[in-house]
């Protein structure tokens, strides 16, 4: 019999999706849960899974046409009835068949990032099962039984509709399914179930990138006692632990994310590589890393000077010969990477971003913040200099509102946000993630410090919710600890405008007739051309650094 399959209901409210790509073509013998099509749905690419088993008669619609929801899609040629599917995948026999649960935050959809486990394998309830990303947030799905393995019904790299089967078990134990965690409920409590992985590791509060870590050292996490909040289990505390044994830690350099000649520096200079927190592209620790670790510090003469240096007086050395490396290294393109990429292409695709750069002399901000860290010491808060900056950022915003907006191109409006909620990007192993302090004009430099530290530490632990990733009206961007004179951030759409935070550096600088060492940043607006003037880019620079040079107005 011939079965119509119509677009289902793609989400968001959309009355229609653009056909992007067919995975199949008329007269192909499909299979329930194949690739079909790839719609896109206010640019998000969505992958139509097949609803049977059967032949393709025909297709409805070419790549670039649009497609109605509840419009035919396709038509296939099966033997057996019309799926309902609404319905939720029935056990059969000793079988059960997992569907993907609702994964919070109204999403229908999440990208699969990695199995945990693979077919065959032999998987207890609550045992980590796949990770799931939802709008930049990696949420871990828990077994629901006990079982077997028997069929995994996607890849890593696509996207499983919520409700869509995600895992086939064999062999499973009797009763119903343990109820699955939301994301929501993962960020309402990290502690919950959705993040054990093991027995004797249940209570042990600590994200699945934690979890793995401690897997890799071979440390029971359940032992560790963790120093965060609600005794969560942080990074400290799992390379502070000294339950290990040294093999263990053998073992686990071995596995750093380092090149080898970077791990046999580390090894000649005493580093434990397994504790350091990599600079490099994908956290990957680098050479600056572990000298500005080594508690020997860069061998040093009388003079001073470096020892590489003081060799460079001697009689030059070479470095023997070696073969040439070859070869590609494939590295998936999927989850949150992926993800970045496709906002950052939107932005460039979109907004007409123009970068005004400026100087400021930080050096009385800098004897401030000294001046208050014992008031902050005293709270238990860490004062850096960017509660300061984003004091008298929202200064700035409260005067030129429009680089606290956003253009609407489709309705011919600039929204101008009274809510101030300024985002911070925080690199992490994860990806490069910006969430936002919601209110922050609202909150004293006491207040933003706490929050700037807590919200840092959720995205490296991986226990920022999604909410908290969201809502932002302008982003900070701090580049300064890396190093770097100028960049060009890209505008975090549908944001009007990014500051750049340069490295603080001493420089010499013509002061009321003479020359002083002043401590100086470069700061870096990019900014929508569409929505603001170079003029206007100028006028807030000024009044930002006017406040900066004269901190104690942002008090």
């Amino acid at each position: 019999m011939n079965f119509e399959f119509n677009l289902p209901d793609i989400g968001e409210g959309l009355a229609e999706g653009e056909i992007v790509k067919w995975f199949v073509q008329e007269g192909d013998s499909v299979r329930e849960n194949q690739p079909l099509v790839s719609v896109l749905t206010d640019k998000a690419e969505v992958e139509i899974p097949c609803p049977k088993t059967g032949k393709v008669v025909k297709l409805f619609g070419k790549p670039g046409q649009k497609a109605k929801v509840h419009a035919p899609l396709a038509l296939f040629e099966t033997s057996g009835a019309a799926p309902a599917l609404s319905a939720p995948a029935a056990a059969r026999g000793g079988e059960y068949v997992f569907n993907l649960p609702d994964i919070g935050e109204g999403l229908v959809e999440g990208e699969l990032v990695k199995w945990h486990a693979k077919v065959g394998d032999s998987v207890s309830e609550n045992q980590a099962l796949a990770s799931v990303l939802t709008d930049k947030a990696e949420v871990e799905i828990p077994s629901p039984k006990t079982g077997t393995i028997a069929v995994l019904h996607a890849e890593p790299g696509r996207k499983v509709k919520v409700h869509a089967p995600l895992v086939t078990f064999s062999d499973v134990a009797g009763g119903e399914p343990a109820p699955a965690k939301t994301a929501s409920a993962a960020a309402a409590a990290p502690a919950a179930a959705l993040s054990r992985t093991a027995p004797g590791t249940a209570d042990a509060p600590a994200s699945p990138m934690l979890r793995k870590l401690a897997k890799e050292l071979g440390v029971d996490i359940g032992l560790v006692a963790g120093s965060g909040p609600e005794g969560r289990v942080l990074e400290a505390d799992l390379r502070g632990f000294k339950g290990g044994s040294g093999a263990t830690r053998e073992i686990a350099a071995a596995k750093a994310n380092a090149t080898a000649a970077v791990k046999a520096l580390a090894l000649e200079l005493g580093v434990d590589i397994t504790r350091l927190t990599g600079t490099g592209p994908g956290g990957r620790v680098v050479e600056g890393d572990v000298r500005a670790a080594s508690p020997k510090g860069e061998r040093r003469a009388k003079t001073g000077r470096p020892a590489a240096a003081q060799a460079a007086d001697g009689p030059p050395t070479f470095t023997p010969a070696s073969p040439a490396s070859s070869g590609v290294e494939k590295v998936p393109f999927v989850g949150i990477r992926r993800k970045i990429a496709e906002k950052m292409a939107l932005s460039k695709r979109t907004v007409a971003d123009v970068t005004h750069v400026d100087e400021c002399d930080m050096t009385a901000l800098l004897a401030l913040r000294e001046e208050l860290k014992p008031a902050a010491a005293a709270r238990a808060v860490k004062l850096t200099f960017l509660p300061f900056i984003i004091r008298a950022l929202v200064k700035a915003l409260a005067e030129y509102p429009m680089f606290n907006s956003s253009l609407d191109e489709a309705a011919g409006e600039i929204l101008v946000r009274r809510d101030k909620n300024i985002g911070v990007a925080v690199a992490a192993p994860q990806g490069l993630l910006v969430p936002n302090i919601k209110g922050a004009d609202g909150k004293d430099l006491f207040g933003l410090a706490a929050e700037v530290a807590a919200l840092a530490e959720k995205v490296r632990s991986n226990t920022i919710d999604v909410a908290a990733l969201k809502g932002g009206t302008f982003t900070i961007t701090n580049i300064g600890p890396i190093g770097g004179l100028y960049a060009n951030p890209i505008v975090n759409h549908p944001e009007v405008a990014i500051l750049g935070l340069m490295k603080l550096r001493k420089r010499p600088m013509f002061r009321d007739g003479g020359v002083f060492i002043r401590d100086m940043m470069n700061l870096c607006l990019s900014f929508d051309h569409r929505v603001v003037d170079g003029a206007d880019a100028a006028n807030f620079m000024n009044t930002l650094i006017r406040s900066l040079e004269n901190p104690r107005t942002l008090l």
